[in-house]
């Protein structure tokens, strides 16, 4: 996995969230952590534009969120990734606003 990123990944996020025993054991095998969301934008969602995107978002949004937003159309109605990707600024100047910094998941103090 290193090759296509250069560095090792050290979290798994699941599918859906979906915690199974099965991708529980894969995780482990893989010395990977598995971490879930606590506010997401849905910008999957059928007529999803970033102003509804972040309207979800900052409505839990709180200190030590972690914020699931998706990149890809790949398997969402078109345009999904375009309204993540425009709630973004409105997100980050809301967080400054709120005097919560915004950095990796790495930074949650998560070990694997």
């Amino acid at each position: 996995m290193a090759a296509a990123s250069g560095t090792e990944p050290r979290f798994y996020r699941p599918p859906y969230g979906v915690l199974s025993s099965g991708a529980l054991a894969a995780a482990r095998a893989q010395r990977l952590t598995p971490v879930l969301w606590t506010c997401w934008g849905r910008e999957w969602a059928a007529g999803a534009t970033p102003g509804s995107v972040y309207a979800t978002l900052s409505a839990d949004l709180a200190p030590g969120a972690t914020v699931l937003l998706h990149d890809s159309d790949c398997t969402s109605p078109a345009g999904a990734s375009t309204a993540a990707l425009g709630a973004l600024p409105r997100l980050l100047e809301d967080c400054a606003e709120r005097g919560l910094r915004v950095g990796p998941l790495a930074d949650h103090g998560l070990v694997s």
